[in-house]
């Protein structure tokens, strides 16, 4: 009887030990989805922001993605698609931006016109970065 009693606290404890190690890890998912909230969150408080004919207008995370709303007034120098391209060749090169896109963050670019229209949505991953 008492070695039954060692062996089913040694168990019980090991059982709580993994139990509560399992619960302190945190996922490579749940680590991205912080960063992007947190980035998301900095650049909210700056919006809006103006840049050559674009608005951004909102900033918002949506599990490990950074949603990036602009609005395109039509009057810049600077086609959406161009834009599009520029910001990820520019993320891809920023140690910020990219560390965070090795840890599995990604931005989502959504251009929209004046009323509201989708002009141009591009996501920009770690992958792009590479090719």
């Amino acid at each position: 009887m008492r070695e039954w009693l060692t062996t089913g606290k040694s168990v019980l404890i090991g059982t709580l030990v993994l139990g509560l190690s399992a619960c302190s890890s945190s996922s490579d998912l749940e680590i991205a989805e912080t960063f992007a909230a947190q980035r998301a969150d900095m650049l909210g408080k700056i919006v809006p922001v103006n840049m050559n004919g674009y608005n951004l207008v909102r900033a918002k995370a949506n599990s490990a993605e950074i949603e990036l709303t602009l609005l395109y007034s039509g009057s810049g120098d600077v086609a959406p698609i161009v834009l599009a391209d520029g910001l990820e060749k520019r993320y891809c090169k920023e140690n910020e931006i990219s560390s965070l896109m090795d840890k599995g963050v990604s931005y989502k670019l959504l251009v929209r016109d004046a009323r509201g229209r989708p002009v141009l949505e591009r996501v920009i991953t770690r992958e792009d970065c590479t090719n």
